[in-house]
């Protein structure tokens, strides 16, 4: 095992958006074996930072926007960046503004919301982010998108996930990273991607990683990673395509097994 690749929300990050004394010490102990420890998250950068600067990784890569951008955690040097072009999040925006679907934008790294609402208050409150409240112009972006995301409620998801497939499936791909959050990004950008592009410029193959995760955005990486494992707390059906299951988030799941397993 030569980099372990973590997701941060459900997974590493316990519920109330922390992380143990004992998980820090544990990653530390990994990185001085040698091993490469790497965070893929849904998350951006202002979200992510940090908590991966808490972690004590150094100015390690993170993949970011579940795969759109490679980012190091200290520097900020962008290593990797593949967006959603502003035609096709212009066409995306206008059906959720048709549909009177809550959308939000990421550009430069800036949380990019219409007006505040539950949601973008909920999306605030969980990630720590600061919205900038732009009005009608967030359905005229002038470049490129790293990421939009769906906030509503899981009962209508299904719907909104079909509105969307429909209308603009051949031009981003859609995939949830909870139950109530819809991520449509540029086309092959997933972590699995993310991962498979790191793995070149540090020399790994994908067969030497491990890949921790609990969600739907979780997947491409568990699938092509040598092992991965999901935490006890996944979405079931995340559970089944990992090759193993570790105690929960809130009971430091992804520590154990590396205490375990790598140390």
């Amino acid at each position: 095992m030569k980099l372990l690749a973590i997701d941060l929300d459900d997974t590493l990050l316990r519920d109330d958006n922390t992380v143990s004394d004992y998980t820090k010490e544990v990653l530390k102990k990994a990185q001085d074996k040698g091993i490469e420890v790497l965070i893929a998250t849904g998350r951006m950068y202002q979200t992510a930072y940090p908590v991966a600067h808490r972690l004590g990784l150094g100015d390690v890569p993170m993949v970011l926007y579940s795969g759109g951008v490679i980012q190091r955690v200290e520097s900020k040097e962008l290593i990797w960046e593949r967006a959603i072009p502003p035609e096709v999040a212009h066409k995306v925006l206008a059906i959720a503004k048709e549909h009177n679907i809550y959308i939000q934008s990421y550009i430069d790294d800036e949380l990019l919301v219409h007006s505040e609402t539950e949601f973008s208050r909920l999306y605030e409150e969980i990630t720590g982010a600061k919205a900038m409240y732009v009005g009608d112009a967030i359905y005229e972006p002038q470049k490129g998108t790293n990421k939009l995301l769906v906030v509503e409620e899981p009962e209508r998801m299904a719907e909104v996930i079909a509105i969307l497939s429909k209308e603009v499936g051949d031009m981003v791909d859609l995939v949830r990273s909870k139950v109530n959050f819809l991520e449509i990004v540029a086309p092959h950008v997933s972590k699995g991607e993310a991962l498979a592009f790191m793995g070149e410029q540090l020399g790994i193959g994908l067969t030497d990683m491990v890949s921790f995760g609990n969600s739907e955005n979780d997947i491409s990486m568990l699938q092509v990673t040598g092992h991965s494992v999901a935490v006890g707390n996944a979405e079931e059906h995340v559970k089944t395509i990992a090759k193993e299951v570790c105690d929960t988030n809130e009971n430091d799941g992804v520590a154990k097994w590396i205490e375990a397993n790598v140390l």
